[in-house]
């Protein structure tokens, strides 16, 4: 008999979300930079999928400059060390797809 915290989580949809979770994993992440390496438009309907998974990621405020040398604010999307773990298991059902 499994204990029900030991079972392995279901795997992800779509290969966008596994895509997302590995750039997520190695690094916080801008908007655009999701969309360069994950794929698709709609960048916080791909992060909501992922926190409806039980993964913790979190807006960071960042401030640089546009291409005009104007001060900007945006922020990147963190994956928490807390869900870091749950991200590895995640990756693993990749294949089983």
């Amino acid at each position: 008999m499994s204990q029900p915290n030991m079972m392995l989580p279901k795997p992800l949809k779509s290969p966008r979300q596994y895509r997302a979770l590995r750039e997520l994993l190695a690094r916080p992440c801008s908007v655009r930079h999701l969309m360069e390496h994950a794929g698709g438009n709609n960048i916080p309907q791909l992060i909501s999928s992922l926190r409806a998974r039980g993964l913790e990621i979190e807006p960071v405020p960042c401030f640089g400059k546009d291409r005009d040398g104007r001060e900007v604010r945006y922020c990147e999307y963190q994956l928490q060390p807390q869900s870091k773990h749950l991200a590895s298991k995640l990756l693993s059902l990749e294949s089983d797809q």
